[in-house]
């Protein structure tokens, strides 16, 4: 009779893997399963707007240190004395700026081409603006609750007249006679009043901040 399998071996190796694979399942499922603690992420929360105390005992944020600064706010009358001191430097610095270059076109007329008479009616007008200055200072009195202020200002408005006086000996120099050396000496007058005012000006600011403790 005909063995209808001619290789009958050749079914052994796959029954012995089968075989393999069973033994190995139920081994691995007769096995205890260890224990996983069960964990929980932790999360945390910061406010940027809520203190914590650090390590030195200090409230300090988490996120955020917010820094706040105390600012003193002068008199409204202090703060429009100030204002108007301010203007003032600003027009005696143009009044100055216009002194300087006109004296220095005329001095160089040759090169500049200025003519006596632009240079005459240039000086009116400035010597009239350094005149309004002078007047305005005057005008700018601070209030009476700083000890020594007044005093400053008045010893202001004394540079305000001299750069006002300065500024028509100028002119006046211009319409000597001379060869211009009453004009140049004018004018180191001019621009000695002028720093001396600004000088006077910043003294005034020191004696307001002594004055509200800053």
């Amino acid at each position: 009779m005909r063995n209808p399998d001619p290789k009958p071996g050749r079914w052994v190796l796959p029954l012995v893997v089968l075989g393999m694979v069973l033994f190995t399942w139920v081994w691995v499922n007769r096995l205890d399963l260890p224990e996983v603690e069960e964990t929980v992420p932790a999360t945390t929360t910061a406010e940027s707007a809520t203190p914590t105390t650090g390590p030195d005992g200090d409230e300090e944020n988490e996120e955020e240190v917010v820094e706040t600064t105390t600012t003193t706010l002068l008199p409204p009358e202090i703060e429009v004395y100030l204002t108007n001191l301010a203007e003032d430097k600003k027009i005696l610095a143009e009044v100055a700026a216009d002194m300087n270059a006109t004296n220095e076109e005329w001095d160089n007329r040759e090169e500049t081409g200025v003519t006596y008479s632009d240079t005459e009616v240039a000086l009116v007008a400035i010597s009239e603006r350094a005149l309004i200055f002078s007047q305005g200072v005057e005008i700018h009195r601070p209030p009476d609750i700083i000890p020594g202020l007044a005093e400053a200002h008045d010893i202001a408005l004394e540079s305000a007249i001299a750069v006002a006086a300065a500024a028509e000996d100028v002119l006046a120099g211009l319409r000597a006679p001379d060869t211009g050396e009453l004009r140049r000496a004018a004018l180191v007058e001019f621009r000695a009043s002028a720093a001396s005012f600004n000088e006077k000006v910043d003294q005034i600011n020191d004696i307001i901040l002594q004055g509200f403790g800053r």
